[in-house]
């Protein structure tokens, strides 16, 4: 009997302690959101300006150099938006999706990263699923971005899209063994440079909409990473 009126006492302790252990990730989610938007104004600020630039430029060398700025201007907007999904914790909202119309949307998206970096961007197929469009945009991004960072010039990177999935082929020299068991951990990375969130980030807004996203193979002559939806019922 005594032990039956210890447990409520001993559960909310317990409930008190994970309360406390939460309330710093809530408070860096917040801290997070308002550097993210503080820091997102000037970089679009930035952009455009260099864009405007670019556009008055005519001497083959200065091109080259505004397009290293604007490069590294969508480095750090992909870090810092990176950085906010990596902290913010939002219900998601799944509704019927057109996965051929992710597909595009991304690709498009995508297009002058692709065309910067040499390699050829395509998507094909269609099908449908049950998800959170902005946590799936924000996921096949990340996983198109790297895809991308994966292959030398010339290379490529097809998205085969079928219902509840679509898989993304690079043909880039494949992840590296020592890092294939943790590559979704956090600040993992086979590159120079990043914070190692992209990955972490594609698939934390998968499975926050009962979806998962898994390397199905790689190898030295490219990857094949595989985004999965739910079904409509």
């Amino acid at each position: 009997m005594s032990g039956d009126a210890g447990q409520p006492a001993c559960e909310t302790r317990q409930l008190r302690d994970e309360v406390e252990r939460l309330r710093p990730m809530a408070e860096l989610g917040r801290m997070a959101a308002t550097v993210t938007h503080e820091i997102r104004n000037p970089l679009a600020g930035i952009s455009a300006n260099a864009e405007l630039l670019r556009e008055s430029l005519s001497d083959p060398a200065d091109i080259e150099l505004v397009d290293t700025i604007l490069g590294e201007v969508g480095r750090l907007g992909s870090l810092v938006t990176d950085l906010l999904y990596y902290c913010r914790e939002r219900p998601s909202e799944p509704r019927p999706l057109d996965l051929a119309w992710l597909a595009r949307t991304t690709s498009d998206l995508m297009r002058s990263d692709a065309e910067h970096a040499g390699v050829a961007l395509s998507w094909g197929g269609g099908g449908r699923a049950l998800g959170d469009a902005d946590l799936s945009k924000q996921g096949l991004l990340n996983v198109i971005r790297n895809a991308l960072q994966a292959c030398s010039r010339g290379g490529t990177v097809r998205l085969e899209v079928s219902d509840g999935r679509i898989e993304v082929h690079d043909a880039g020299s494949g992840v590296p063994a020592a890092i294939r068991a943790t590559m979704f951990d956090p600040f993992v990375t086979g590159k120079t440079r990043g914070l190692g969130l992209g990955a972490t980030v594609a698939r934390r807004c998968q499975v926050r909409q009962d979806g998962e996203l898994a390397l199905e193979r790689s190898g030295p002559t490219g990857s094949v990473f595989v985004l999965t939806w739910p079904m409509p019922g």
